[in-house]
């Protein structure tokens, strides 16, 4: 049998500039008054950012990043028969594992080895994520209680021109909105973290847009870090941690960083992650 052991833990901490207006829509306004797409807002009616608008974009970014170089290593989760494990061989799997002295150990390894790179980091409906990223509240020291109210049309696709009767309106939360940023990612390994790494990378680079309208110029969005952390596998660096929870961990600089990048580059030239990199 195999138990779950504690993996290390990378956190990274900052703010989200919203460079510049950003909708991350809320669906249809069933109230009478009032734009006919507002955006989401937490129970207080100020904006935030569901971590899921941000993870998703950021997958999709390092998926986009590892098929430029190995197609291989990054399955398209959203089509069974895409997957890195498809449906079947993973029913096949499990039946398999049933004949073996560890079941539980066996099928984890078979398992491993076959999930793409990317679902090793990110998860898939057979291995949790390691990645967890918050919801992101407004900080509410620059937030005035403001929206932007901007009017949208229908372009008919024959004359194109504005159709008829089909005007509406939609809120954005203005460029300059900030909002507070905390990514955890559970692994130690700098394989992993350097491919984490080069997601947040375009993200500090204000090359990541999230939310709705982003091909009218919406959702580009800045990351501001201010604080990365790793508390390690180890027992020692573990024990630091429920010692001081706050204070524990190492703080990890650029040098650092890049270490963890260069690590994954020669993965991807050598088309090498081998199973014990989860």
């Amino acid at each position: 049998m195999t138990y779950e052991m504690f993996p290390g833990r990378f956190t990274v901490e900052g703010r989200l500039r919203a460079v510049t207006a950003l909708r991350v829509g809320a669906g249809r306004a069933l109230a009478p008054l009032g734009t006919d797409l507002p955006v989401v807002r937490d129970a207080l009616g100020a904006p935030f950012i569901p971590g899921s608008s941000l993870k998703g974009p950021l997958r999709a970014t390092v998926e986009r990043l590892v098929r430029g170089v190995r197609p291989a290593r990054a399955c398209n989760p959203l089509d069974d028969r895409e997957r890195c494990v498809p449906p079947r061989d993973l029913d096949r799997l499990r039946a398999e594992s049933q004949r073996q002295p560890d079941p539980d150990a066996w099928l984890t390894a078979a398992l491993l080895a076959r999930t793409c790179w990317v679902c090793r980091l990110f998860g898939s409906p057979w291995l949790a994520s390691a990645v967890q990223v918050a919801d992101l509240p407004v900080d509410h020291a620059g937030w005035f209680g403001q929206f932007e109210v901007r009017d949208g049309v229908a372009i008919d696709r024959d004359t194109e021109t504005v159709r008829g009767g089909l005007k509406y309106d939609y809120e954005v939360v203005p460029a300059g909105t900030e909002f507070l940023f905390r990514l955890r990612a559970d692994t130690d390994d700098p394989r992993l973290l350097g491919m984490l790494a080069l997601g947040l990378r375009e993200l500090e680079r204000d090359d990541l847009a999230i939310g709705g309208g982003r091909s009218r110029g919406l959702g580009r969005v800045e990351l501001v870090v201010e604080r990365r952390r790793l508390v390690r596998r180890d027992a020692g660096s573990l024990l630091g941690y429920l010692a001081a929870p706050e204070t524990a961990g190492e703080a990890i600089d650029a040098v650092t960083l890049q270490g963890w990048v260069s690590a994954f580059l020669d993965c991807l030239r050598d088309d090498a992650l081998p199973v014990e990199a989860v």
